[in-house]
């Protein structure tokens, strides 16, 4: 390839710190790599109705493209990018490949990556540590009694409060990607078992125990703690309803981490409200974000995060190391890393 690429840069770079000396990086991987800085981005309810078909539902909610962003568009070859317009290759003729954000791209798929034979490939790992480190705050929280100590505090009462040990409690981890995979190391460090259901089975020697997708519930009514990081996908739509709450033990903590669509969220509030589960924490919502009128809001024991459980300059960090790894073997015509089968 000796013909310029031309690079698009499309994400918002507010939460990244780096912006500059990440540019300047990519730059430098090549002379012929050119640089379009020009940021789109979707609304998250848009974001979130663009997971699962029917798309023409939500696509009313798409932002009309300046002039600026059509210019873009119609010069890039390839793009880092968290959102994609519908029909991208009507407005991006050029466009070859598509880098993700992050590690989910249900909602990039539905810009007709596949019909118009653009290669996407997407970010998974870069934030794993990070979100792994955020499901262990909040099981130790929640555990630990946090909550009731920092009560305490703030009314100036000094009154024991014992917290519950995590050692020899079982975690069952709904997914086995990077994040739930380092979810199981540091569950491990606590002396936990961990149980995996993942879609093929596989053993793996971080897990005690490995289920496929049929042994969901039986796995569900020997786990102490729950925690999800699951792609999103038809299969995976509303996959945890009354009946998975309903199988999951008394007394235990569920989290999610992955995609809100995951969870049919009134299930999950009216497990809260009956006091099967003790606990849950939510990073992700169903729609985002998460509408006031949503029964969640008023259960007891939930622990809602504006999906933020990654540390932001870590992650950019980590993003754009597989990014131009991605650049360099695109420019000599090699493999990708991380490249998603359309």
């Amino acid at each position: 390839m000796s013909d310029p690429l031309v690079v698009g840069v499309l994400y918002t770079p507010e939460f990244n710190d780096r912006f500059e000396q990440h540019l300047a990086e990519l730059a430098a991987i090549d002379p012929r790599v050119e640089i379009v800085v020009e940021p789109y981005e979707e609304p998250s309810e848009l974001r979130s109705g663009r997971g699962v078909p029917p798309y023409d539902e939500v696509r009313h909610l798409a932002p009309p493209l300046t002039d600026e962003q059509r210019d873009a568009f119609a010069r890039i070859d390839c793009c880092l990018t968290l959102d994609l317009p519908f029909d991208v290759a009507a407005v991006a003729p050029r466009l070859r490949w598509v880098q993700a954000l992050g590690a989910g791209v249900s909602h990039l798929t539905s810009a007709g990556l596949r019909e118009a034979g653009i290669r996407l490939t997407n970010a998974s790992g870069a934030n794993a540590a990070s979100i792994a480190e955020f499901v262990l705050t909040r099981v130790l929280g929640e555990f630990k009694q946090v909550r009731r100590l920092d009560a305490n505090q703030q009314r100036r009462q000094w009154r024991p409060v014992y917290g519950e040990g995590l050692a020899h409690r079982t975690i069952g981890l709904i997914g086995f990607g990077p994040i739930n995979q380092a979810v199981a190391r540091r569950a491990r460090a606590f002396d936990m078992s961990v149980v995996v259901l993942r879609r093929s089975a596989a053993a793996s020697e971080l897990a005690d125990e490995v289920v496929g997708p049929e042994g969901l519930h039986d796995m569900l009514g020997r786990c102490d703690i729950v925690a999800a990081a699951v792609p999103e996908s038809p299969e995976t739509h509303e996959l945890f309803d009354a009946a998975a709450f309903a199988a999951m033990r008394d007394g235990s903590m569920f989290v999610n981490v992955g995609r809100g669509t995951l969870v049919h969220e009134p299930a999950l509030a009216d497990a809260l409200h009956s006091g099967k589960l003790r606990a849950a924490a939510i990073d992700v919502a169903a729609v985002e974000p998460l509408p006031e009128d949503s029964p969640l809001w008023d259960a007891p024991n939930i622990y809602i995060s504006a999906h933020c459980s990654t540390d932001p300059s870590g992650f950019f960090d980590a993003v754009h190391d597989v990014f131009n790894r991605n650049v360099a073997l695109f420019l000599a015509g090699r493999p990708l890393v991380n490249e998603i089968e359309l």
